[in-house]
């Protein structure tokens, strides 16, 4: 009894023995795929970040400039600079020049008494002296000549240049040298003399 017993029970073990074993068996492949699925999510899901993070980037890069691009900006031909047009100068008003007031010429023809005469009346009023004076130092120093010359002073009233130049800048008048041979010129000039200086410049005439 106890033999059929201890068999019994041995039936009974090895059967949950088996049972066991069996369903280990069995639970094995469940892991398995588990194990697999779970593995075959993280490679999906890692995948998935290295896509975001490696295409993510390059979708923001630019295109790279070519160097024809680059040479292009640098030669590119600069624009027309304006050139602002001259404005128009006015033409300058020509002044006109005056013309210089003509020299007399020396007499060439003989002077007559008459002439003389009224020059002496004329030059004699209009610088308010002594007519006689005027006519006297003009005989005294040429004899009424024109032409006389005496080293340097000549004409009718004996002008040396310095003298002649002088008198006549006071005039406002031509002061050529060549006029002390002109004879109203010579008689103009002595009256204008006398009235401003007297007669200090002929003492050889005053007796």
């Amino acid at each position: 009894m106890d033999q059929f017993s201890d068999v019994n029970n041995f039936s009974w073990l090895h059967k949950i023995a088996i049972t066991s074993k069996s369903n280990r068996l069995i639970a094995l492949p469940r892991f398995v795929i588990w194990v697999i699925a779970v593995t075959l999510l993280v490679i999906l899901i890692s995948t998935l970040i290295k896509r975001t993070v490696v295409i993510s980037p390059l979708a923001d890069v630019k295109e790279p400039i070519s160097s024809t691009q680059v040479l292009g900006t640098f030669n590119a031909s600069p624009s027309a600079t304006l050139v602002p047009s001259p404005s128009s100068t006015p033409d300058p008003t020509p002044t006109p020049t005056p013309k210089p007031t003509p020299t007399p010429k020396p007499s060439a023809s003989p002077i007559t008494q008459a002439q003389l005469e009224d020059w002496f009346t004329k030059y004699a009023n209009k610088e308010s002296i002594n007519r006689d004076l005027l006519k006297k130092i003009a005989f005294c120093e040429s004899k009424f000549n024109p032409q006389a010359t005496n080293g340097i002073y000549g004409g009718m009233y004996q002008f040396s240049a310095s003298t002649w130049i002088s008198t006549r800048r006071a005039m406002n008048m031509n002061t050529n040298t060549d006029l002390r041979f002109n004879a109203e010129e010579a008689i103009k000039t002595g009256a204008f003399r006398i009235a401003t200086a007297g007669d200090a410049a002929w003492p050889n005439c005053r007796k």
